[in-house]
């Protein structure tokens, strides 16, 4: 043992003194407290070697394993009447946890972070000094398992050791010894005065007799932290597969990849206990830059899609790192409303306002993007977060943050393609530990997958809904196709039976007079005919040849016509005088039908320059057909009007009237009404229609109407009206010739 002058030549303790003492504290049945073993310890009234026992029982009836050592370290402090106690657990030569330091405050004014005890109030807890465990003087203790007892540490020789520490020691007297457990040195206790001090042999066997007692109790407190650090370690692996599987969930249970991202980034910012959680996508201004280079930066957006928020209830403390790396369960404390918010859908879905700012625009992304596959964890990050731009920084709520991770969302058959990234942050510097990389990797993945099978699915469903659109649009037209094709078959049928009826009428007007004046020809023929019937059939042969020279100008009109390529003279007539000659000539030819026509002439323009022949020819064929189709003794009228610088002409009859099936095809060509080819009634269906093409020949229209008589006018009759409405002025005609 060393002596008081730090000599090594003191006789060493035989531990079988403790033996021969004198017994004076009977044996303690009961659980003995703190206060109570102290008490019996200052009064020196305990045995050395029921010491380690009643260490043992504080031991056995202390619940809080943080305090434990530290109450023994107050004990021995108390105990031996010193102003420091140190005792700590050593590995490797070195101070580790579990350790405590005590000193007494009354005797230093400055002490740091002082709590005063319950039962001694002039006694504190301190932050245990700097003590390197390489001065020759603790390596003894450690090595060679000997109690050390200095008087005085300035006049010892440890003192002047080139291992000295340059930080005196904040005591003179020393007594220190090793704690044991299972015969081996696994912890230290150091016992000192401010000044100096004989140590008995009293005080150094109860310094012996506590060595075992107190290094149980620091194996008791290390095997219960280890307990702690594994059950710790399975709660985090069991909140981390729970994590998995709700990230699992989310993916088969929703189909919307926002709501999928939102339910990720919610339960990933619980799961590891962090302030903000963010989602970022990237879209590629150029689809086919989806592979990273080392030297270039695509252009993309990054995107802002989702989005979770822990917000910290008021007057707690921040979230803090415990010594071993690990976040504390008891300092961290949330609310349990949570601020979420989804804000974007899969980039190239549809548009949306989702904030953005370019990749370029943020450096921290850009290490990211280049780094990927591998995370971005950055410990504390605000040196990088301040040289970020205005922009990224507000749309990732950079501001006031430290920790900070950014883990890739990739995709590809080698990962090549970066998708996003998931973001986590928190206000406080943070260790990411392998651990929570290795599952946020994982969570990442899932969503990776989930995003590209999302992106695959609706490309397949865009090109299977283009493919339908374009088959329904081939059936459409296929349909529309068909449809034209039973049109025009329908309107083929039509076509046909229209020139059979005009052929077969053609035919009629053709043969019949042909046959009259074939007779007229044989009847002249004959030698002995009569002058008076001579004439006769010169007659009838002149007004047939007559017929047919007109129903050929009728067919070589109608083409004329047709395109206009016939030009208009325009010659200033006498309406009054036109139609009164039409009066005259009309009521000569009805005479045998017993018709009138009626002329309603307001006061019209006494001239109006128009082409005569053209204008002469409509009215002749409208009041030719007017007469044809009228009952016998009724009138055919025929009103005019003027009406903002055009003439309104109208012709109506009064007969069988037309039906509202032949209606629209009434100006055809070759068209005649159902069931007049039955009837023998003359014509072959070309009148009408030549007279609309004069008509619009001359920049005008021509409407036709067919409506039951009134009683006044005839009774179970139809009222056909043919209404021309006419240009009144030159300047209004069209095709004038040059």
């Amino acid at each position: 043992m060393i002596d008081r002058q730090g000599n090594q030549e003191f006789t060493s303790i035989d531990r079988s003194l403790s033996e021969s003492c004198t017994l004076h504290l009977p044996q303690i049945a009961e659980p003995l407290s703190v206060q109570k073993f102290l008490d019996r310890l200052m009064q020196y009234q305990a045995d050395p070697a029921l010491l380690g026992r009643q260490i043992c029982q504080i031991l056995a009836t202390s619940f809080d394993r943080e305090i434990l050592l530290q109450q023994i370290a107050t004990t021995l402090g108390v105990a031996w009447g010193a102003d420091f106690c140190f005792v700590a657990a050593v590995v490797d030569q070195k101070v580790v946890h579990p350790n405590a330091y005590w000193q007494n405050s009354s005797d230093f004014a400055e002490v740091a972070d002082c709590t005063e005890t319950p039962e001694y109030p002039q006694t504190t807890r301190l932050k245990p000094p700097s003590i390197s465990l390489e001065h020759p003087l603790w390596a003894d203790v450690l090595a060679n398992g000997e109690i050390v007892a200095i008087s005085d540490y300035l006049d010892s020789p440890a003192a002047s050791s080139p291992n000295s520490p340059v930080t005196a020691l904040p005591f003179r007297a020393i007594l220190a010894g090793p704690a044991r457990f299972g015969g081996a040195v696994n912890g230290m206790m150091i016992v000192g005065k401010s000044q100096p001090n004989e140590w008995s042999v009293a005080d150094r066997q109860r310094l012996e007799a506590a060595s075992d007692a107190i290094g149980s109790a620091i194996s008791h407190i290390q095997k219960t932290q280890e307990i702690a650090s594994l059950n710790e370690q399975l709660q985090r692996q069991a909140k981390y597969k729970n994590l998995l599987m709700s990230v699992a969930a989310s993916i088969d249970t929703n189909s919307e990849v926002d709501q999928i991202l939102q339910q990720v980034i919610e339960n990933t910012v619980d799961t590891l206990e962090v302030d903000r959680g963010q989602i970022l996508l990237l879209k590629y201004t150029d689809p086919l830059f989806t592979t990273r280079s080392p030297n270039q930066t695509p252009k993309a957006k990054v995107e802002l899609v989702c989005e979770s928020v822990v917000k910290k209830a008021p007057n707690k403390q921040p979230i803090v790192q415990s010594a071993a790396g690990k976040k504390s369960s008891t300092s961290k404390t949330k609310n349990k409303d949570k601020t979420a918010n989804s804000l974007s859908k899969i980039p190239n879905s549809k548009p949306n306002n989702s904030p953005a700012f370019w990749l370029s625009e943020s450096n921290l992304c850009h290490q990211a993007f280049h780094k990927a596959p591998k995370p971005l964890a950055l410990a504390d990050a605000g040196a990088l977060i301040g040289k970020e731009q205005e922009a990224a920084t507000e749309i990732l709520k950079l501001q006031g943050i430290r920790g900070l991770l950014l883990v890739p969302l990739t995709g590809g058959s080698r990962q090549e393609t970066v998708l996003g990234f998931l973001v986590l942050q928190h206000s406080e510097p943070r260790v990411w530990s392998p651990e929570e990389l290795e599952v946020l990797e994982s969570v990442s993945a899932q969503a990776s997958k989930m995003i590209i099978q999302t992106q695959t699915v609706k490309e397949l469903q865009t090109v299977v809904f283009d493919r339908t659109s374009q088959l329904q649009q081939s059936l459409d037209v296929q349909g529309k196709l068909y449809e034209q094709s039973a049109n025009q078959l329908e309107q083929m049928r039509k076509l046909k039976v229209i020139k059979d009826e005009f052929l077969s009428t053609l035919s009629h007007e053709l043969r019949t007079p042909l046959t009259i004046m074939k007779l007229a020809i044989l009847m002249l023929k004959q030698a002995e005919l009569p002058s008076a019937n001579r004439t006769k059939y010169l007659d009838i042969l002149e007004q047939q040849c007559s017929k047919e020279t007109a129903l050929v100008n009728d067919l070589l009109a109608l083409k004329q016509f047709e395109p206009q390529q016939v030009p208009i003279s325009l010659i200033k007539i006498d309406l009054n005088r036109l139609f009164q000659d039409l009066v005259r000539d009309f009521e000569k030819q009805w005479a045998d039908k017993q018709l009138t026509l009626k002329v309603d002439l307001p006061k019209l323009t006494p001239c109006w320059e128009t082409d005569p022949d053209i204008l002469n020819r409509v009215l002749l064929e409208l009041l030719t057909n007017a007469g044809k189709y009228s009952a016998s003794g009724t009138a055919v009228v025929l009103e005019a009007s003027e009406a903002a610088g055009y003439i309104v002409l109208s012709i109506s009859n009064f007969g069988p009237g037309i039906s509202a099936a032949d209606l629209p095809h009434i100006f055809d060509k070759f068209r005649r009404g159902t069931g007049i080819t039955d009837q023998a009634i003359a014509g072959t269906g070309l009148g009408l229609a030549l007279v609309k093409c004069l008509v619009q020949h001359l920049n005008g229209t021509i409407d036709v109407s067919s409506c039951p008589a009134e009683s006044s006018e005839a009774d179970n009759l139809w009222r056909t009206s043919f209404t021309l409405t006419l240009p009144q002025f030159a300047a209004e005609l069209c095709n004038v010739e040059e």
